[in-house]
């Protein structure tokens, strides 16, 4: 710097003492913002920068509003500026709950329906969101629609990937720990992380002592999944969603290796040839479309297993039965010997997912499960962590 230019600089401050505090405040300022903003990695791995102060929040699947509510069970809505509609068109019967205590839920505006295509980046924008909460796969965007993301994230919309879906059992906790932090709620979420690790490492230490004593054989089983959705028999899950479960609860399926990737198609003559020995089913079906497909009398409808919240026990086995009639798969040894089961589709999407492991370890072994009860862990997820009262079926036995 020049001496001259050194003379006009000292001039000015003892001149325009005024221009010190200007100064002084700018650089303030630059570091306020810088301090206020959060350095985290995401479920797909990658390092993002989020306000430390999240007021504005877009759900790439509206499914993710019970993740929102462990950690902010009084107003589970109250950031939520945007969503896709997946959460009331694929499980009416949990949204009509949230849309019982919070009606405010049918003001948020939609951003698309329930897939990735439809998410509409313009209409996001208008709505001038803090952050984009994605999952790593399912209805909508995912960690593959790299351009819709780097249009977010230029518009100065955060983006974050959480898991529930793909490795549900690992992700679950590291998720809920992600969210936690961004929106500033981490002693909620660790609270919730405490009570997930419990009740699933009450089925791993088990299953440790049942594997050391050696006596017992895992059993087959076949998860037919989403059952009614597809005339083509029989749909099943491999690797991640509710595959995982049964991975978790040590039994064998069948699918492993005949079924290429996360989920495809079993050959019913297969399964007919190599009788699993246990038969689980998840059920799409609510109370809400069961009692519109009998009052319109449409005997074309699909028949749908129907579990879930508003759904009782006496409905759910009665469309478990009449499901299994109409899948074509009662030849099954498994159905036969009644030990054939069915479970909420929903579990495999959700942070209420240990309680499944639970229900699967029973169902595997139940004379070593016989002390558990997965209805108790299920009362106090929702009693601890969720805004609306247990109030359904969740799984069910022939």
């Amino acid at each position: 710097m020049s001496r001259s230019t050194m003379r006009v600089m000292k001039r000015l401050i003892t001149t325009a003492p005024w221009l010190m505090s200007v100064v002084g405040w700018l650089i303030t300022s630059s570091v306020s913002a810088q301090s206020t903003m959060v350095k985290v990695t995401d479920l797909a791995g990658r390092e993002v920068q989020v306000s430390s102060r999240v007021e504005r929040i877009i759900l790439g699947e509206s499914r993710y509003i019970p993740a929102l509510a462990i950690l902010d069970k009084e107003q589970p809505l109250k950031r939520i500026v945007g969503m896709l509609a997946d959460f009331k068109q694929t499980d009416p019967g949990s949204y009509q709950q949230y849309r019982s205590k919070f009606p405010e839920i049918e003001n948020i505006p939609q951003v698309g329906h329930a897939s990735a295509d439809s998410f509409s980046v313009e209409r996001v924008l208008s709505l001038k969101a803090d952050v984009a909460i994605f999952g790593l796969g399912g209805h909508g965007p995912t960690s593959r629609n790299a351009e819709l993301i780097e249009q977010l994230e230029r518009a100065g919309v955060a983006v974050i990937f959480v898991d529930f879906r793909q490795n549900p059992l690992v992700n679950t906790v590291k998720s809920i720990e992600l969210l936690g932090k961004v929106l500033g709620r981490e002693k909620r979420a660790n609270e919730y992380v405490e009570f997930y690790q419990e009740q699933l490492a009450r089925v791993e230490n088990r299953l440790a002592k049942i594997r050391a004593g050696g006596a017992l054989k895992a059993p087959s089983v076949f998860l037919h999944s989403r059952v009614g959705l597809q005339d083509l028999c029989c749909e099943t899950m491999v690797h991640g969603m509710m595959a995982s479960f049964v991975d978790a609860s040590q039994g064998e399926n069948v699918a492993r290796d005949i079924v290429p990737g996360a989920a495809g198609v079993m050959n019913l003559e297969y399964l007919l040839t190599n009788q699993p020995d246990i038969y689980i089913a998840t059920a799409v079906g609510s109370s809400q479309g069961s009692k519109e497909r009998a009052a319109s009398g449409d005997e074309n409808q699909p028949l749908y297993i129907v579990l879930g919240a508003g759904v009782d026990e006496v409905m759910a086995k009665a469309s478990f039965e009449d499901a299994l009639k109409d899948a074509g798969v009662m030849e099954l040894n498994a159905i036969k010997s009644r030990k054939a089961y069915a479970v909420w589709h929903h579990f495999y999407n959700t942070p209420l997912n240990v309680v499944a492991v639970q229900v699967f370890a029973k169902w595997m072994y139940p004379n070593e499960f016989a002390d558990m009860e997965p209805k108790q862990t299920m009362q106090t997820l929702f009693d601890r962590f969720q805004p609306v009262p247990l109030n359904g079926t969740y799984w069910v036995s022939l």
